[in-house]
C-alpha cells in the first residue's frame, strides 16, 4: 500500500533493467498514485558514464525524467572526490554530505503546506515573513557562482536572502548547471547561515537551520535585465523558471507582463506540487508612469490573486518623488482589500540614485548590495547595513523595549534567547527580565508607560493574570485561557496621536505541536495518529490539548486533582482516566499513546506506569514520544526513562525555542533566527560537559 511517506527509487542505470517497464511505473507513481517525484540528475561526467549511457540518459531526460518529476537534484563529481573530503572543492560546497543536505532539504520544502496569498499567520513559508519587516536580500550578479566564495561569510549575516540572477550566470542556456550553480551557491552560503527560518523535515526530529532562501530571478532585457525578450527568449525564460521550481527555491520572481498563457503555466505548477512563493514583478524602463499606471502595474503584479508578493520598481526624474512607489503600493493594497482579494507584501523601489531614499522607506524585502563586493548589482542600491542605520537616525526603526513577565524567575533563558535574536537580525531592540509579584506593578512601572514599550513574554504565575490588561486576544489564547505573549500594536495617528492596543496571543501550544508534528510526520488530522496522554492540569496542560486537537490527536487527561483534568476534558473534548494503571488500560484496546506530554514539575519526579514502558516497546508502532515540557533540568526522572526503554523523546528545551520563534515573529513580523534561537537555548540549558 502507498502512501505519503512511501519512498521508491527506481535506478536506470541498473543491470537489466527493463526501461519500458520502469518508465511506466515512474508514470504510475507520478500520475495515478500522486507520489512526490524527483529526478537525481546525475552529470554524465561526473557519473562516468560511457556513451551508450549517455545517449539513454539523452532521450529519457526529455520524454521521461523531466515530465514525470516534480523536483530535481544535480549530482556532478562530488561521489568521485577523494574519500575524507579534503580537497578544495569540498571545503567549498560540501562534497557528498553537500549533496545528502541538499536532498533532505528539497524534501523538506517540497512537503510543506503550500504558500497562501494573503496570509499573515506565523508559520513555515509565510509570505509575510519571508518578506517581513525589515529583511533584504542580496542580488549575486556574478557568472560563476564560485566567484562569491570571498565574500558569503560577511554577506550571510547581514541579509535574509540570496536572489540568483540566472539570467546572469555563464552558462544559463544549460539546465544542469543552471540548477548546479543554484546548489553550489546554497551549500557554500551554508556555514555562514547565520539568519535563517527552521526548515522541517517532516516524518524526523530534525529542522535544518542552515538553508538560506533564494530567490529565483531571470531578468529579461524589457525589464532592465539581460536575457532576451524576443518570443524565443520569452519561451526560455519560462523554461529556466520551471527550473527554479524544480529546485525547490523559496521564492520565484515571475515578471508580469509575458505571456499569460505561459504564466498561467508556471503559476499552476507551482500551485499544484510545490511550496515556492511568487513574487510578481514589474520594472518600468526608462519613462516614469503616472500615479495611476503604477497603482495598475501593482495590480498587474498580483497576477489575479495568485502572487505571494508584489515588486514594483518605477522609473522618476528626480528624488522629489522618492515615495511614489511606496504609494502607489499601498493605494493597490486598499484596491484588494477593498475587493476582498489577498493583500501581499510591496517591494516599492524607484531605479537609479535618485531612488536611493525608497530603498530606505521600502521596509519589506529590499534588494541589497554589500560593503565587500567589488560592484553593485544596480545603480543606487545600498547595503543593508546603511539602510537600517539611516531607518534608525529618521525613526523608521525605533528601539523596541520587550521582556519576560513573571516572579521567581532569575532561571530565564528568554533573555538570552531574544537578545540574541535581536542582534542576529541587526534590529535595535532591548529584552529584559521583569521579575513581578504582580501584574499590576508592572503597569505601574516606566516600562510599561514607555511609548517604545513592543510586547512582552509572560510567564507564571502571570499567564491569566495578564488578560484584564489586553485590548485583544488571539483565538489560541482565547481557547487556551491563558496568554505567553503580549504584542503591542499602534493604530495610525488620527491627529490626536497613536493609539497603542495590547494584543494577547499564546505561542506556548506551538511550542508543543510543531516538535510533534513533525515527529509525527505532518499536521493532517487523522483518528489514526492514536491518542495523547496529557499529565497535569495548569495552563501548559491547556496548551496541551489545544496542540493535541490541532494534530488529531485524541485527548486523554490525568492529574492528581481530578476535577483539573476534568476541567480540560469540558474545555478541549477527550477522557478522563481516574489513574494509570486500570484506568488507562481499560480505555481503549489500543491503551498504548502516541504521545505522552507531562507538564507536571521537575520536582514531581514523574514517570510512566510500568506496564506502559513494556507496552511500549512490545507494540508493532512502537512506544509513545515521550513530552516533558521542563527545559531546566535537561535530563528529568521521565525522560531517563523513555530514553532507556527506546523511546523517542521531546525535551522542553525544544519547546522553549520553538515557542520563543513565534513570539519574535509576532513582535517583529519577520522570520526569526531559528539556529541562533536554538543556539542559546541549548548552550544554557545542556549539563556542562554536554555543552561544551
Amino acid at each position: 500500500e502507498l502512501t505519503k511517506s512511501t519512498v521508491v527509487s527506481l535506478d536506470f542505470a541498473a543491470e537489466g533493467l527493463d526501461v519500458s517497464k520502469a518508465s511506466e511505473l515512474a508514470r504510475t507513481l507520478h500520475d495515478d498514485e500522486g507520489l512526490l517525484a524527483v529526478y537525481v540528475n546525475v552529470h554524465p561526467d561526473g557519473g562516468d558514464m560511457g556513451e551508450e549511457a549517455r545517449g539513454v540518459k539523452a532521450e529519457l531526460e526529455s520524454d521521461l525524467f523531466i515530465p514525470m518529476t516534480d523536483y530535481e537534484i544535480c549530482v556532478n563529481d562530488e561521489g568521485l572526490r577523494p574519500e575524507g573530503g579534503d580537497d578544495a572543492a569540498t571545503a567549498l560546497d560540501g562534497g557528498w554530505d553537500g549533496v545528502e543536505w541538499e536532498l533532505a532539504r528539497l524534501v523538506a520544502r517540497a512537503t510543506l503546506p503550500p504558500a497562501v496569498p494573503g496570509s499573515d499567520v506565523p508559520r513555515v513559508n509565510t509570505p509575510s515573513l519571508t518578506m517581513g519587516r525589515h529583511t533584504f536580500f542580496l542580488s549575486l550578479s556574478f557568472p560563476h557562482v564560485d566567484q562569491t566564495a570571498p565574500y558569503l561569510e560577511a554577506m550571510c549575516r547581514d541579509v535574509d536572502a540570496m536572489e540568483y540572477r540566472s539570467d546572469l550566470i555563464a552558462k544559463c542556456d544549460d539546465r544542469f548547471e543552471l540548477s548546479y550553480q543554484l546548489q553550489r551557491v546554497r551549500r557554500m552560503c551554508r556555514p555562514h547561515a547565520v539568519r535563517s527560518p527552521g526548515l522541517p523535515l517532516a516524518g524526523s526530529t530534525r529542522v535544518i537551520e542552515d538553508s538560506i532562501p533564494v530567490v529565483f530571478t531571470v531578468r529579461t532585457a524589457h525589464q532592465a535585465g539581460t536575457y532576451p525578450d524576443d518570443e524565443e527568449g520569452n519561451k526560455r525564460m519560462f523554461e529556466m523558471l520551471r527550473v527554479g521550481l524544480r529546485s525547490a527555491a523559496e521564492v520565484l520572481d515571475v515578471e508580469s507582463a509575458w505571456d499569460p498563457v505561459q504564466t498561467d503555466d508556471i503559476l499552476t505548477r507551482a500551485e499544484g506540487r510545490h511550496a515556492t512563493q511568487i513574487l510578481g514583478s514589474h520594472h518600468v524602463v526608462p519613462n516614469e508612469v503616472s500615479m495611476e499606471e503604477a497603482v495598475s502595474i501593482y495590480r498587474q503584479c498580483h497576477l489575479g490573486g495568485r502572487a505571494h508578493g508584489a515588486k514594483v520598481v518605477l522609473s522618476v526624474d528626480d528624488d522629489s518623488k522618492d515615495a511614489m512607489a511606496l504609494e502607489a503600493g499601498k493605494i493597490a493594497q486598499s484596491l484588494c482589500r477593498s475587493k476582498g482579494e489577498p493583500v501581499v507584501p510591496n517591494v516599492a523601489l524607484l531605479l537609479g540614485k535618485e531612488g536611493q531614499y525608497s530603498r530606505v522607506l521600502n521596509t519589506r524585502f529590499t534588494p541589497v548590495t554589500h560593503e565587500s563586493l567589488p560592484f553593485v548589482a544596480a545603480p543606487g542600491q545600498l547595503t543593508a547595513n546603511e539602510i537600517m542605520a539611516t531607518r534608525l537616525v529618521m525613526g523608521l526603526l525605533p528601539p523596541q523595549k520587550y521582556g519576560i513577565l513573571g516572579h521567581n524567575i532569575a532561571y530565564s533563558v528568554s533573555p538570552q534567547m531574544h537578545s540574541a535574536a535581536f542582534a542576529a537580525t541587526k534590529l535595535p531592540h532591548s529584552y529584559a527580565l521583569l521579575d513581578m509579584y504582580n501584574v499590576q506593578d508592572l503597569v505601574d512601572s516606566d516600562f510599561w508607560k514607555d511609548e517604545n514599550f513592543g510586547g512582552l513574554s509572560v510567564t507564571v504565575p502571570h499567564k491569566q493574570n495578564i488578560i484584564p490588561y489586553l485590548d485583544t486576544m488571539s483565538e489560541a489564547a482565547t481557547a487556551i485561557g491563558a496568554v505567553n505573549t503580549v504584542v503591542v500594536k499602534k493604530t495610525k495617528d488620527t491627529g490626536e496621536g497613536s493609539k497603542r492596543m495590547l494584543h494577547g496571543d499564546n505561542t506556548d501550544w506551538r511550542g508543543i505541536f510543531d516538535p510533534l508534528e513533525r515527529r509525527l510526520g505532518g499536521a493532517t488530522a487523522s483518528s489514526q495518529k492514536g491518542s495523547a496522554l496529557i499529565v497535569g492540569g495548569g495552563g501548559t496542560a491547556r496548551a496541551a490539548a489545544y496542540a493535541a486537537s490541532k494534530l488529531g490527536l485524541d485527548r486523554i487527561y490525568w492529574n492528581r486533582t481530578p476535577s483539573k483534568a476534568e476541567e480540560l476534558a469540558d474545555a478541549f473534548g477527550g477522557s478522563v482516566v481516574s489513574d494509570l494503571e486500570d484506568g488507562l488500560r481499560d480505555l481503549s484496546d489500543d491503551n498504548i499513546p502516541a504521545v505522552v506530554i507531562s507538564t507536571l514539575p521537575a520536582a514531581a519526579e514523574f514517570k510512566l506506569p510500568d506496564w506502559l514502558v513494556k507496552g511500549g516497546q512490545e507494540a508493532s508502532k512502537g512506544g509513545p514520544i515521550v513530552f516533558d515540557v521542563n527545559y531546566k533540568p535537561y535530563q528529568t526522572k521521565l525522560l531517563s526513562q523513555a530514553e532507556e526503554a527506546g523511546f523517542d523523546v521531546v525535551r522542553g528545551s525544544e519547546m522553549l525555542w520553538e515557542q520563543g520563534v513565534g513570539q519574535f515573529e509576532l513582535w517583529t513580523g519577520r522570520t526569526a533566527p531559528y539556529g541562533v534561537m536554538k543556539g542559546v537555548v541549548l548552550e544554557n540549558c545542556l549539563p556542562k560537559e554536554e555543552g561544551q
